[in-house]
């Protein structure tokens, strides 16, 4: 089996999963894999991740966004390219509108990812991306710059997005995401809940 294949199968495999779990809806969201260094998997426009054929699925080159494949790629093809482009280490992006992720965008809050030891180790920082036309170049500049070295981001008015090595790296980290996040909406019937403090982040990252 080829590399393309393998994602081809794991691409259709976390689609499935995101939508089984609640964590994509519809039509929404897209899905990306890096096959070498010039090309990417991802999914097809107007397509139901949970449903996806692995032929359905498109080749794009990063350099000049040509595709390969039947049908058009993704919307947000700009998006995952900037970040490939920015990022030689992430091998996978996930873009999706999960529930409780969406109602910190929407609402224009900062996830606290350190609202948990696990949250932290697991997500590091996660800044909310200042809203941008949905498609368009400059919402994956945006995205490429703000993520930095984090693993995840929110995109404010929006949803939420995560990197990885690999394809089951970024859903574990898209997963945590909401994890927290619904932690976090919860917790505001409570009034305002603090992070971690400083030394204890700094306690839990020395066991990295």
């Amino acid at each position: 089996m080829t590399i393309e294949e393998k994602l081809r199968k794991e691409i259709v495999k976390y689609g499935r999963l995101l939508y089984e779990r609640g964590l994509n809806t519809g039509i929404a969201g897209n899905i990306s894999a890096r096959v070498d260094d010039d090309r990417i998997l991802i999914t097809p426009s107007g397509r139901c991740k949970g449903f996806l054929k692995e032929n359905e699925i498109l080749i794009v080159t990063i350099k000049d966004g040509k595709v390969s494949g039947k049908g058009k790629p993704s919307i947000e093809t700009p998006m995952h390219i900037a970040i490939y482009e920015k990022r030689k280490d992430v091998g996978a992006v996930i873009h999706t509108h999960p529930v409780y992720s969406t109602v910190l965008a929407v609402a224009g809050i900062t996830l606290k990812a350190a609202l948990t030891p696990e949250g932290s180790l697991i997500l590091g920082k996660v800044p909310l991306v200042p809203y941008r036309t949905p498609g368009t170049r400059d919402l994956g500049e945006c995205v490429a710059a703000m993520i930095g070295n984090n693993n995840a981001c929110l995109l404010e008015k929006h949803g939420a997005l995560s990197v990885g090595s690999n394809l089951e790296e970024a859903f574990l980290r898209l997963e945590t995401l909401e994890f927290l996040a619904t932690i976090q909406v919860h917790l505001s019937h409570f009034g305002e809940v603090e992070e971690l403090p400083e030394e204890a982040l700094k306690a839990i990252n020395t066991k990295k």
